[in-house]
């Protein structure tokens, strides 16, 4: 339980694993739909959009970690996403109050991926499940 105390604050956090931002543990269920195709450029994952030419940073559900030995994102049930996959989820697009979806150092990676023309950022929901449409 994310509000029983100071001790058990770190487990309700997210955090940033290698290029993975990982949300914090919220009630939040925003309805829009989350999707396009990962694209893992450097410390930046992104969502593809190909019909609008867009690409928005993304921050994925709590539990979502990185791993290094295969490139790869591992989904809070140990699912891998890779380079190239085609995503889709519940969540929102945002560019204001990231620290409700985020720790300040997620907020700050995202920030510093962002080249979208909305200067939005992809959020997931913080218990959606993640479909690969795509590999």
């Amino acid at each position: 339980m994310c509000f029983a105390g100071v001790l058990l604050l770190s487990a309700c956090s997210g955090s940033v694993d290698g290029p993975v931002i990982e949300g914090n543990v919220t009630g939040d269920g925003l309805d829009a739909e989350v999707f396009g195709i990962v694209i893992i450029e450097g410390d930046c994952i992104y969502l593809h959009d190909p019909q609008i030419e867009s690409r928005y940073p993304v921050v994925w559900p709590h539990g979502t970690s990185w791993n290094p030995a295969e490139s790869a994102i591992n989904l809070p049930d140990g699912t891998p996403v890779h380079d190239g996959d085609k995503v889709y989820g519940g969540g929102g697009y945002h560019k204001e109050n990231l620290d409700t979806y985020t720790v300040s150092e997620g907020v700050a990676r995202a920030l510093s991926c962002v080249d979208n023309k909305y200067g939005e950022i992809a959020v997931f929901n913080s218990d959606s499940e993640i479909e690969i449409t795509q590999r």
